[in-house]
């Protein structure tokens, strides 16, 4: 595992032959009484007006002549200086853009994009603002992967219309007609596979990466916090809460018997691991 710049990222772990970087995008910041779905308890021990931190990590991984970015972010145009969930005084990174460069990696040789799902922190970095009003996609040759249910979804219908983030991103994608819908597990090369995995949206999917024996799961948000892996009924209030809890309890009984390295996007890299009373997340650095 190597580190190349003064915050420790890109961090790059090697999953038999296939190798992932992981890259800090941005930092947000919510009370955890804003997040907490209806009727959920906060942990033991968490004040309910305590804040929590979630910092955004995209990856890449290289597989084959393959080429594969997950959940793109441009944290700038996500949250810009003033918005609530920017930490007061906060300097981000360098955006993903200038950190694939420098860390070798070319938005023209991009080969796949998977977006885990439809909120903004996961696929706003899939285009880009040229000139004063122009968004083209980021990653020119690469085919864009959402989930068949998000795009249909009535909250993505209407944000197609009218909110330009949205528009900007998803809209522009879809008038270049870059996107594969899916609704249902899916081969995307030997070895790479998404999965279904509803519950944070409609249409949720997580990649699973086998190569030479190894698995690698990258899972978007299914969890966003440690605290949810130990208690898989916290979540966040805009989660469906059962068909979320299916998804968590067939992963966390998944992922601890295969021994899966697991890249999250709002924890980094880890391993879920059997307790004696349920499971908890271990980080990997």
């Amino acid at each position: 595992m190597k580190s190349r710049d003064k915050l420790g990222y890109p961090r790059t772990v090697n999953i038999g032959e296939s190798t992932l970087s992981v890259f800090e995008v941005g930092r947000l910041t919510m009370k955890l009484s804003e997040y907490l779905g209806k009727g959920t308890r906060a942990p033991e021990g968490m004040a309910i007006g305590s804040r929590i931190d979630f910092p955004i990590y995209n990856a890449h991984v290289a597989i084959g002549e393959n080429s594969i970015m997950i959940d793109p972010c441009d944290y700038e145009v996500l949250c810009p200086v003033g918005h609530s969930m920017r930490p007061e005084g906060y300097t981000p990174p360098k955006s993903l853009l200038a950190q694939l460069s420098l860390a070798g990696f070319k938005p023209e040789e991009i080969t796949h994009v998977i977006m885990s799902h439809f909120h903004l922190d996961h696929c706003i970095g899939s285009t880009m603002k040229v000139g004063e009003s122009k968004y083209v996609p980021a990653f020119p040759r690469a085919r864009y992967y959402l989930g068949e249910a998000d795009w249909n979804s009535a909250e993505n219908r209407a944000d197609l219309i009218g909110t330009p983030e949205v528009i900007n991103s998803l809209g522009v994608l879809n008038q270049y007609n870059l996107i594969t819908f899916v609704n249902r597990e899916t081969d995307l090369m030997p070895g790479v596979t998404l999965l279904p995995m509803p519950g944070e949206s409609p249409g949720h999917q997580i990649v699973r990466i086998k190569s030479q024996g190894a698995t690698l799961y990258c899972i978007g948000d299914l969890f966003h916090l440690p605290m949810e892996v130990a208690d898989p009924r916290i979540m966040a209030f805009f989660n469906n809460p059962e068909m979320n809890l299916r998804s968590r309890i067939s992963f966390l009984n998944k992922a601890a018997r295969e021994d899966a390295m697991i890249f999250a996007a709002h924890m980094s890299l880890g391993k879920i691991k059997r307790t004696g009373t349920g499971f908890r997340w271990y980080e990997s650095y």
